[in-house]
């Protein structure tokens, strides 16, 4: 019996995983023709892709979200900041956060909500986070 091959896009999947020395932007082209940026993907150092929801840095909704991940971006496309929105969703934390990070030059706030546990969420902040 012959096997059945198929050859997918190369960005289907992701397979490309070289290794970056910091989290880089990388646009999802499966939304490239949307009017609006309402999704995009991060590869983290270890060259792993997280993809992520955008929301703008005062919209309320990205602080909403519980055990989730969730990126300060600047302007210039860089992860400022990274932190675990936790499992109650504080928000008195979440909501000093997003103000340090707004000083600090986050425009925007991407949250990956694919991680499916607290080991997951933390292997994703330290691929993601930018280093010290």
């Amino acid at each position: 019996m012959a096997a059945l091959a198929h050859r997918f896009p190369d960005d289907l999947f992701d397979l490309d995983h070289r290794a970056e020395p910091h989290a880089c932007e990388v646009p999802m082209r499966s939304t490239a023709g949307l009017g609006e940026r309402r999704f995009t993907a991060w590869r983290g150092r270890s060259g792993r892709r997280y993809v992520a929801s955008v929301f703008a840095i005062g919209d309320d909704h990205a602080l909403g979200f519980t055990d989730a991940v969730l990126l300060a971006v600047s302007e210039d496309r860089r992860v400022l900041a990274a932190r675990d929105s936790g499992p109650f969703g504080v928000e008195a934390a979440l909501m000093r956060w997003r103000q340090a990070v707004l000083s600090a030059g986050a425009r925007e706030i991407h949250v990956h909500l694919l991680a499916e546990d607290g080991s997951s969420r933390r292997a994703a902040l330290l691929d993601l986070m930018p280093e010290a």
